[in-house]
């Protein structure tokens, strides 16, 4: 009795060029990732990059059965006779992926280019990122024109199978400075709104605190921009996470884009929140030559002060606590106990808070209404006993 033939894995019940379309994606995504790295490294609005090759292997792998079922053909709705109308749509169509396609490879080779010979390079990166999600989403839609078992596909699948590929596809875009000019304008602008914001309320409630420019200036020291931050990391992070639990939890369009706006809107209102605390720590904490802010968050201004043998406190003239100073006059941290600024502490506890609240939006977003029954459908009130003679059951005696 001759043994079963082991059973043939659905990837390679493709046919040969959508397997083709698939290598060669995955192929352009590894020099993106390649490109990407220098800027998940070195630039902190980006370290969220490192988490996109593993969503995106999570959300393929997640939308596999779909696509299987369409591509192999397992899925009988989406094979059907195409009527006249949708062979000349499916012609348009077909050919403006063609050109897409062209272009993205074109993009592609640009971007691979200038990578290779200028190395890091904002445009670069842009070009390779708009390369790769051009090439695999009309090549999906081209690829998708039959299945495996030579069936025509419905251009309501080619689209379901170009709408499983967004998030694949777009992702790239996010986690790495594209467009840098825009990203500048973004942030004057975000701290611009965080300095007024902030400024305005700590005046309102009776504060001595004094605007100039982007700069808070307090009774002691001053909260600049560089330790307010625009914002921008929050909102890029914020973006990805939004986009990543659209693209898995929800299932329709507006649900998507409801999300994705609320993501920018909780990321701009904790960095409000974050901009708040960072001030008020600083109005609180801040000492001479002391920037409370680049402190330890566990460590109180006077731990880091002098202390003489018996533990107490050093004070000068004026009555403060007197602390040790570098050569340019600041205040030297205390090396024995460093976990992370209150800087630090605050940044990652808003993007926290934010990652909260959109999985909390998730379940309303996801709710479904149940409406009534149609009244139609069911009688009204009970009927009338009928009165009858023929009705009637006399009982026996």
């Amino acid at each position: 009795m001759s043994a079963p033939a082991p059973r043939q894995s659905d990837f390679f019940r493709l046919r040969p060029e959508v397997q083709l379309a698939a290598w060669l994606a995955l192929a352009f995504m590894a020099i993106v990732v390649a490109d990407q790295l220098h800027y998940w490294r070195t630039m902190e609005d980006f370290n969220f990059g490192f988490l996109v090759p593993v969503f995106v292997a999570f959300v393929l792998n997640d939308r596999w059965p779909l696509l299987k079922a369409i591509l192999v053909g397992d899925d009988a709705a989406s094979a059907a006779p195409a009527g006249p109308r949708e062979v000349k749509w499916a012609a348009g169509w077909n050919f403006f992926a063609s050109l897409m396609v062209a272009g993205s490879l074109l993009l592609l080779l640009y971007g691979g280019f200038f990578r290779a010979v200028t190395g890091p390079d904002t445009d670069s990166a842009a070009a390779l990122a708009l390369g790769l999600a051009g090439f695999v989403l009309s090549m999906g839609f081209l690829v998708s024109r039959t299945d495996a078992r030579s069936r025509a596909v419905t251009l309501s699948q080619r689209g379901r199978v170009v709408a499983l590929l967004v998030f694949p596809a777009l992702a790239w875009m996010i986690s790495a400075p594209m467009l840098l000019l825009f990203e500048s304008r973004v942030k004057l602008v975000l701290l611009d709104w965080v300095v007024r914001i902030v400024f305005s309320l700590f005046n309102l409630l009776g504060y001595e605190i004094v605007r100039e420019g982007s700069t808070l200036i307090l009774p002691h020291g001053s909260v600049g921009v560089a330790e307010a931050c625009s914002g921008i990391r929050s909102l890029t992070a914020c973006l990805f996470a939004g986009s990543f639990l659209a693209a898995v939890f929800l299932n329709r369009f507006w649900k998507k884009i409801a999300l994705l706006t609320m993501s920018a809107i909780l990321a701009f209102g904790m960095n409000i929140v974050r901009s708040l605390f960072l001030t008020g720590w600083a109005y609180a904490y801040n000492r001479d030559k002391f920037d409370a802010i680049d402190a330890d968050f566990w460590g109180h201004p006077e731990y880091l002060a002098l202390r003489d043998s018996a533990g107490q406190l050093i004070l000068d003239s004026a009555g403060q606590p007197k602390f040790q100073l570098d050569a340019a006059g600041h205040t030297v941290v205390n090396p024995e106990f460093h976990l992370f600024t209150v800087h630090d502490f605050a940044g990652y506890s808003v993007l926290i808070l934010t990652l909260a609240g959109l999985l909390l939006l998730l379940p309303i977003l996801n709710f479904k209404i149940k409406l009534p029954d149609d009244p139609d459908d069911q009688p009204t009130s009970h009927p009338e006993p009928s009165t009858s003679n023929a009705e009637i059951q006399t009982p026996n005696l």
